[in-house]
């Protein structure tokens, strides 16, 4: 099984850096993560986990990132874990992170896929959907 690779806060503050020099500021998080996959850089999902959200990510490299009010907080935790059991008990559902995220695209009221990684892991939030 192939190990993904680590990357220090240095690193990841420098791959930030270097996004918002070559496509500019505000940075959003869709166009970092257009950007990293030409890079050799770390996914917005680790960048967010390690600096607690795509904001505090930013300011730690001293770029800007646009202020509008994040949708990750708009479903309580269990709420999240009762959508992805959803997801789980639907009908042709595979249980992976991009299967949810078609599906979502098909629900009302519930996070996109992208919502739902700035939040959690997939492994995570799915193995606490299995134990609901």
């Amino acid at each position: 099984m192939s190990r993904a690779p680590e990357f220090s806060d240095a690193q990841l503050r420098a791959a930030i850096s270097a996004a918002a020099a070559e496509l500019g500021e505000p940075l959003t998080v869709g166009a970092y993560d257009t950007w990293q996959r030409s890079h050799d850089a770390a996914s917005p999902a680790l960048v967010i986990r390690r600096f607690g959200s795509w904001t505090q990510a930013c300011a730690a490299a001293g770029v800007r990132t646009n202020t509008t009010r994040s949708t990750s907080r708009r479903w309580t935790d269990d709420e999240v874990v009762e959508i992805v059991a959803r997801y789980l008990r639907s009908p042709g559902s595979t249980g992976s992170f991009a299967d949810y995220s078609g599906w979502a695209k098909d629900q009302e009221g519930v996070p996109s896929g992208a919502t739902l990684r700035q939040r959690y892991p997939w492994a995570e939030i799915k193995e606490r959907a299995q134990r609901s």
